[in-house]
């Protein structure tokens, strides 16, 4: 019951309406058991700054459970196990989120009947519970995804690709047919220009981030948010020996790009947090290094390890408490995890088969949760 209320009472104080501004931060997450428990472990005053963007991924068949299938036999379990676990969806948010308001991406599914099929039963049995869900749209989506969110009390994230942004023309008309075939105006959708991967020296931020500018009616938007990401497809640059720095090029160039204040009007911030933006389910199959992926301010320092040798975890987190550079064991949730298993580290030295290095979960809990915590608190305070 106290979640109901909670509910209504953000809807009765306009949030709805005008959800937030540039001093924002949108994550955008997989929605696997890592990226939950990293939403939930949160504090309360950062989750005031914050609404996640979560992207619903097909599950994966364990070589077990593909013994004796066809290629075609497999693509049909993994959408009948994708169906089961849609059950839990909403549960699964209250969860982790409550009901703040959440976007919720069905792009990654693999057709159109199971998008449709995942957003009508995640809509009802969510808005049931009280979860706050915004579905995320794209200009290219089915009719059928368009027709389940008419009128939708909640409105709508339109994600806007770099190939929209291309013909301001075409984009202006794209944008109108989807207002008139959603019954929505631009008051009730959220705004979100995600260009992916961008690198160093490639012009691609400033490119897209000035014809983003140019979006007809800018103004009108619920909200306005610029996503990139800039974490590497993986760790083969990064040296074993030493700690290896990532620039965080998503953050400094939206840095950079925001001290415009001449600008119409400035986005929010989002990012794939330390994840590549580029969503590969081959790599899902093979084991990564057991390396530490740490936010700073500017990059993530990275303390590589190698697969499956789970004590690098423990020898690594020893270094890294003990470096200028870390924010400390009350940070947060990641944070503490950190210092525990550095504390665990001389004894683990002892006796390798004490165990308790933590797990490749465990870790990206813990990466994810300092890293949330990092780029919130830079937004809020930034603007």
């Amino acid at each position: 019951m106290a979640l109901m209320s909670e509910a209504f009472s953000l809807m009765k104080n306009g949030v709805n309406k005008n959800m937030f501004n540039s001093n924002h931060y949108i994550p955008i997450l997989k929605w696997k058991r890592a990226e939950q428990s990293a939403l939930e472990s949160i504090k309360n005053e950062d989750k005031e700054h914050l609404t996640p963007l979560i992207q619903f991924v097909m599950p994966k068949l364990t070589p077990k459970e593909l013994v004796g299938m066809t290629e075609d036999e497999g693509f049909q379990e993994t959408i009948s196990k994708f169906r089961k676990k849609t059950k839990k969806i909403p549960e699964e948010i209250l969860k982790a989120w409550g009901v703040a308001p959440v976007f919720i991406d069905f792009s990654l599914l693999y057709t159109i009947e199971l998008k449709t099929e995942a957003l009508e039963y995640i809509l009802s049995e969510g808005g049931k519970i009280g979860t706050f869900l915004i579905p995320v749209l794209y200009l290219s989506d089915d009719q059928k995804i368009k027709e389940i969110v008419k009128n939708y009390k909640h409105g709508l994230c339109l994600r806007l690709v770099c190939a929209d942004l291309n013909d301001m023309s075409t984009l202006g008309k794209k944008i109108d047919e989807l207002l008139v075939s959603t019954g929505l105006k631009e008051e009730d959708v959220d705004l979100l220009v995600d260009i992916k991967e961008i690198e160093e020296n490639s012009g691609k931020f400033s490119k897209y981030m000035d014809l983003s500018k140019a979006i007809p009616s800018l103004l009108k938007w619920r909200t306005f948010t610029f996503a990139s990401g800039a974490f590497h497809e993986d760790l083969s640059r990064c040296k074993s020996e030493e700690g290896t720095i990532i620039p965080r090029l998503d953050w400094t160039n939206w840095v950079s790009q925001t001290q415009d204040k001449s600008s119409l009007r400035t986005p929010s911030f989002s990012d794939y947090t330390i994840q590549h933006p580029i969503y590969k389910e081959s790599t899902q199959f093979f084991p990564p290094t057991t390396s530490i992926k740490y936010t700073l301010e500017g990059g993530w320092l990275i303390l590589k390890g190698k697969k499956q040798k789970f004590g690098y975890y423990l020898a690594n987190a020893n270094l890294l408490v003990g470096d200028s550079r870390f924010y400390g064991e009350g940070f947060s949730y990641g944070d503490k995890y950190i210092t525990e298993k550095a504390q665990h580290f001389p004894v683990y030295v002892k006796d390798p088969n004490i165990g308790g290095t933590g797990s490749t979960e465990t870790w990206l809990i813990a990466g994810i949760s300092h890293h949330l915590a990092v780029v919130v608190r830079q937004v809020s305070t930034l603007l």
